[in-house]
């Protein structure tokens, strides 16, 4: 019986020799294809009461004139106090995105993206949840604290807008998406590309 951890590494492999063999079907060179960089950062929400920040970096292949294949990373990080005021909770991420995009709209100043991805997260979070103790005829609730560092894998779907600047390889544009961390979290925030 295959582990799951094996299997997402194999898909990974798969994923990323797709996009390495578009090159050679869709692209006469393939060393123009490695055509932008961007570097992004925006508002993260858990769920209600636990929000942040999100920093991503992110590497995008042309596959063909519709479609982009795009590896990249990112770090979340979210707190507040959802539940009660006695226990600070948090969301802690570390991920590594393997995406495709579909470009229904792209001309030479706007280009709008459709994507899924896969994500390979490293969190770390802390939650606390209600534990009612009863001493005599009263309840008490308490909130003890629940601490948690693992890995996680799951699909991100992912829209942006992207403006190219005219006579400059500088774009700017946003993006929003639903990405996975320990659980789903939704993201919203500006980016600055470089295409190359």
């Amino acid at each position: 019986k295959l582990k799951p951890y094996f299997m997402k590494r194999v898909l990974t492999i798969l994923f990323s020799l797709v996009v390495i063999s578009s090159q050679a079907q869709f692209n006469n060179n393939f060393t123009d294809n490695f055509d932008n960089v961007k570097l992004g950062a925006g508002y993260m929400q858990d769920f209600p009461g636990l929000g942040g920040y999100g920093i991503l970096g992110e590497f995008s292949v042309n596959m063909s004139d519709r479609l982009e294949g795009a590896i990249g990373i990112k770090r979340m990080s979210m707190q507040g106090y959802p539940r009660t005021n006695t226990v600070q909770e948090y969301t802690r991420a570390s991920t590594i995105d393997f995406n495709i995009f579909f470009l229904p709209v792209c001309t030479d100043a706007h280009i709008i993206r459709i994507g899924a991805g896969y994500s390979f997260s490293s969190y770390s979070i802390r939650r606390s949840y209600p534990l009612t103790t009863t001493t005599g005829i009263e309840k008490q609730p308490t909130w003890p604290v629940q601490d948690k560092k693992s890995r996680s894998s799951g699909v991100s779907v992912i829209t942006e807008y992207e403006y190219l600047i005219a006579n400059s390889k500088i774009s700017i544009g946003v993006r929003a998406a639903l990405y996975k961390a320990y659980d789903r979290v939704s993201y919203v925030g500006p980016f600055v590309g470089l295409r190359f």
